[in-house]
């Protein structure tokens, strides 16, 4: 069985990463193209959406009593963290303070003096267990799905409401020298069976969390933080637009216009944490594996396809990755 580490993809289409563009909120496919409401799945269940925090309009995740992750290019030195534990107590105002970098993942630590944190998510751990295809709940804050246009949609408004979509890993790519899951943007058909809640980053959506079911502790784990999303331009060398594309075909990525036989969806991108444990481990607790989250198989979330593993390539794409941040 084949790991996600061999499934590396050096896009060759121009990356936003939400580091020269924020990202706001998860667009999704399906009419009206905004989820914002919490998921709950089968025996009441909750795929992340509660552990997500906000500052400046960014989200983090907390991971321990003392620290929240987010993503480096949206944060700051100092910063103040609304976070409702859960949903165990309001929204609280956290004050806390950038304690470490690696690349755009950051960790920020509580100021002495504020309460500890009395939830923090599970952190998924090893990367031996990781596979292609594996589904993932992707959860942002910010725009509206705005205006069609060919192959998809223009951005929309930013309201700063917490929105979520889902999708599944496709490969790993190098992202402002992270390592970072890959997850594209496909138009769901009868063919592939894809759910209409695919989704994809668009401006602000940085700093936010993505959580994957995790068959060795039958629980949903944190696995990503939001960082890029890929753009073209409707001209040779244009400006870059902002889209939610499943076809992004007769565009541009720089001078050169994307071709195919099928439809070239735009992927989004999250620093891949189990890759990041060693960096991680001095600010997490860990969770305990509750004993009675059962079979989620009937989920849907389980069984998806072989294993990744570094070193080998996705296939070859008739376009050239361009990442920018999702602020």
């Amino acid at each position: 069985m084949r790991t996600m580490s061999s499934f590396f993809r050096f896009a060759l289409i121009a990356v936003a990463i939400l580091f020269a563009t924020p990202s706001h909120a998860i667009i999704v496919y399906e009419a009206p193209g905004r989820l914002t409401t919490m998921p709950v799945l089968s025996g009441g269940v909750k795929p992340g959406w509660q552990y997500i925090g906000n500052f400046n309009g960014f989200g983090g995740v907390p991971i321990g009593p003392r620290h929240w992750i987010t993503a480096t290019h949206v944060s700051a030195a100092s910063m103040n963290f609304w976070y409702d534990n859960a949903g165990q107590t309001i929204a609280i105002n956290y004050q806390g303070t950038r304690v470490a970098v690696n690349g755009d993942l950051a960790v920020a630590e509580l100021n002495v003096g504020q309460p500890d944190f009395a939830a923090w998510a599970p952190v998924w751990s090893g990367t031996n267990n990781l596979l292609l295809g594996q589904p993932v709940y992707m959860f942002g804050f910010g725009t509206l799905r705005g205006s069609g246009t060919t192959g998809g949609w223009n951005w929309g408004a930013y309201d700063f409401a917490l929105s979520y979509g889902t999708n599944q890993l496709s490969g790993l790519a190098t992202v402002v020298g992270n390592t970072q899951f890959q997850m594209t943007f496909s138009q769901p058909t009868i063919f592939n069976g894809l759910p209409g809640t695919e989704g994809i980053f668009s401006w602000g959506d940085s700093g936010s969390g993505m959580f994957s079911f995790n068959s060795a502790t039958s629980r949903w784990e944190l696995i990503g933080i939001n960082s890029a999303v890929e753009q073209v331009s409707a001209t040779s060398g244009g400006p870059l637009l902002g889209a939610a594309l499943y076809d992004a075909r007769g565009y541009y990525s720089g001078t050169t216009q994307i071709t195919g036989a099928s439809n070239v969806p735009l992927s989004s991108f999250a620093i891949a944490l189990p890759y990041y444990e060693s960096f991680l481990s001095p600010y997490m607790i860990v969770v305990p594996e509750p004993a009675t989250w059962g079979m989620l198989a009937a989920a849907g979330v389980i069984g998806v396809g072989a294993a990744l593993s570094p070193g080998l390539r996705l296939g070859a794409s008739k376009r050239k990755a361009q990442r920018r941040p999702t602020k």
